[in-house]
């Protein structure tokens, strides 16, 4: 219980920040999943998928029908929104064991007073900030294995499309 007590005390010194930034990670990463999914749905549909058993490629076509095709325009401003919403997604991932750091440095200067009494009560609450900044980076970063890989192949479709000759 007393571990409960101490967790919801920090959460309002500076935890709070570290969750705030957690939820507008989440919101970028919703963000950047939809764009990612839109190109590479795009770059893969069934019209562009010709050695794929006969089979499947019917299956896949009856699935992509009533998709929309992408103009050039269309693509390439779906591309740069993927690109920014992705670039700040991976700058807030970066940044969460470093906002974990200084949760636990902020909670630690007070302690300053304390150096040489064997009151150490406040050490395990200094703790709980670099503790929730590493689990976030850890989520974050896994999440990112999860959309990566497209937006890898989204940018060489995209650069094979503007620069064919």
């Amino acid at each position: 219980m007393e571990i409960l007590v101490i967790l919801k005390d920090n959460f309002w010194k500076f935890d709070y920040i570290i969750f705030g930034a957690v939820i507008c990670n989440v919101i970028c990463y919703l963000q950047v999943r939809k764009h990612t999914n839109k190109l590479y749905y795009h770059y893969n549909s069934s019209d562009k998928l010709s050695n794929l058993p006969e089979e499947k490629l019917e299956k896949l076509k009856r699935s992509t029908k009533n998709k929309k095709k992408l103009s050039a325009e269309e693509l390439l401003d779906s591309r740069e929104k993927m690109n920014k919403v992705y670039a700040l997604y991976v700058n807030v991932t970066t940044i969460f064991p470093l906002l974990g750091m200084l949760g636990t440095v902020w909670a630690l200067i007070p302690m300053v007073n304390t150096i040489g009494t064997t009151d150490t009560s406040n050490f395990f609450s200094a703790l709980t900030s670099t503790f929730w900044g590493i689990v976030a980076a850890i989520i974050f970063k896994a999440l990112d294995s999860t959309i990566s890989y497209k937006i890898d192949d989204n940018e060489k479709h995209t650069e094979h499309l503007l620069f064919k000759e």
